[in-house]
């Protein structure tokens, strides 16, 4: 059942990063962290990616009691760079997660390589007061996403890695939620216009919530980082083959 109570408690950080602030404080795929907050109930990753997973920024908002939930494939990597042990998860799982009920739903793309089903990476339903939130993940409209019933929806809409705006809206449509979110979108994918193009081919009766936050150019700051890694490791064998 759809609140609206619960929609206003949704904020999106950047790009896809998600706070939730219910009864219990809920983040996933947290970026761009402003601040120390430490108020982390649980935090949730769909899948390991940089945009999408980033130490730095979770680190900002463990505190002693948080709860870390994650594809199992992510359970080495969140020991490593988190201190934390995983609630490890793979699709099609029910549980509860700080009270939360908690569904898992397959995210992976059909064609684009970038997100194979084989990963097992997720994507989430939460029952938040008895509002259902599904949060996609980096998927494609697949034969599990289709089956979600929800009342809100933060979907993906920037194309190249998730759906384009033309497909999430199909996804929209067929699922109907009261509210949709366009999220994963900016310079690199999509562009600006994504959410207004998303918008304009949802049905009328569902309500798209466009919020300024989702547009974002984290992943140029993504690859200008690993192009600048990849130049100075460049420039080093260089110079030892010069040595040698």
């Amino acid at each position: 059942m759809f609140k609206q109570s619960v929609l206003e408690s949704i904020e999106v950080i950047d790009h896809s990063g998600i706070r939730i602030n219910s009864s219990k404080v809920v983040y996933i795929d947290p970026i761009s962290v402003s601040g120390t907050p430490h108020d982390a109930d649980l935090i949730l990753f769909t899948h390991p990616h940089g945009d999408h997973f980033s130490p730095k920024d979770v680190k900002k908002l463990l505190k002693a009691d948080t709860v870390i939930a994650a594809p199992t494939s992510m359970s080495t990597r969140c020991r490593i760079f988190l201190g934390k042990e995983p609630v490890p998860l793979m699709p099609s799982q029910s549980c509860k997660l700080c009270d939360i009920p908690v569904e898992t739903v397959a995210a992976y793309n059909i064609k684009k390589p970038n997100h194979r089903k084989a990963k097992n990476w997720l994507g989430y339903i939460l029952d938040i007061d008895g509002t259902r939130v599904y949060i996609a993940g980096d998927t494609d409209i697949t034969e599990e996403s289709r089956r979600v019933s929800c009342d809100i929806a933060p979907l993906p809409v920037g194309g190249s890695f998730t759906m384009d705006p033309k497909q999430a809206a199909e996804l929209a449509n067929f699922i109907s939620p009261h509210t949709v979110i366009p999220i994963h979108y900016g310079k690199l994918i999509g562009g600006a216009e994504a959410a207004e193009n998303f918008r304009s081919a949802v049905d009328p009766h569902i309500e798209t919530d466009i919020r300024p936050t989702a547009c974002s150019d984290v992943l140029i700051k993504m690859y200008a980082k690993i192009g600048t890694m990849a130049v100075a490791f460049g420039i080093l064998i260089f110079l030892m083959e010069k040595i040698i």
